[in-house]
């Protein structure tokens, strides 16, 4: 009986951890644009209402998350967001059992077994034709100058593009994310780049990509002090090269154009951008 209210507690718990991170995410924009005045700017390609699509992303901040989603609460997808997320956060109290139940992907950065979870996580939702946006970030992790020295010399050694911005992404994922849709109800991949800016006296440039720490998030409005940009790229996945080093070779490509980019608005922040352009 002992083992049975156990069973019953731990069921308890993770339907909790469920409700808890469905409410977040409702929370997130009226906490982040309307409590703590963040003023989000967006510009790209038109991205159309209840699209399912593949989503990647540059990683600079744990606040990422909340780029993306300013985007899919605009698009009535919020609900439908399914992340990659490193297998030892499902054992968290209440938000881990809430993404694992929610149906996100948990790796190990082990290909030969995170193929086989990516696979049959995806067959389920071609299955039931289910609407989502499966959203990864392809560097692996978040950026740092230790990282990006890392990374550019592990490019250098392979003759790849040296980026200053972004780091190197990882490509097997994404091309078997993009295999494992082709023909489905999953038409499209989304490209986000995600830009923070903080405007420090007498020297802005100097916090260009600096993102608000937690703290900061949460003590007080964010704007004037930061700045806060989001550009998304729509391609059909049909459209894309159906070989897996020419796939490859089209994700780096994309992750050069980011760091291009980038470089853009370090050096005038939005000049010559259409404003709100993706979201109209």
């Amino acid at each position: 009986m002992e083992c049975i209210y156990k069973v019953h507690d731990a069921i308890s718990a993770a339907f909790y951890g469920v409700a808890l991170f469905g409410f977040v995410k409702i929370k997130d924009r009226y906490v982040f644009e309307k409590r703590k005045k963040a003023h989000i700017t967006f510009s790209g390609d038109h991205i159309p209402r209840e699209e399912s699509a593949l989503v990647f992303s540059n990683h600079r901040s744990w606040i990422d998350y909340y780029m993306i989603h300013s985007v899919a609460s605009r698009r009535n997808m919020l609900h439908n967001c399914k992340y990659f997320v490193k297998d030892s956060i499902k054992w968290l109290p209440f938000f881990g059992w809430g993404m694992w139940l929610a149906g996100f992907v948990f790796v190990r950065r082990n290909w030969t077994k995170d193929q086989k979870k990516i696979k049959k996580s995806f067959s389920k939702i071609k299955r039931m034709k289910t609407p989502v946006w499966i959203i990864s970030y392809l560097e692996g992790s978040r950026f740092t100058t230790e990282k990006m020295i890392e990374c550019q010399a592990f490019s250098k050694e392979r003759g790849l593009p040296i980026l200053q911005h972004v780091l190197t992404p990882r490509t097997k994922g994404f091309v078997t994310c993009v295999q494992e849709f082709r023909n489905s109800h999953v038409k499209c991949v989304y490209d986000f780049t995600i830009a923070y800016r903080h405007n420090i006296k007498n020297n802005p440039s100097s916090g260009f990509l600096e993102a608000p720490s937690m703290v900061r998030l949460h003590t007080r409005r964010l704007s004037p002090e930061y700045d806060f940009h989001v550009h998304v790229k729509r391609f059909m996945i049909d459209e894309l090269p159906e070989e897996e080093d020419a796939l490859s070779g089209w994700v780096m490509e994309r992750y050069v154009e980011k760091d291009r980019f980038l470089a853009s608005l370090k050096d005038d922040w939005l000049k010559g951008q259409e404003i709100d352009l993706c979201i109209k």
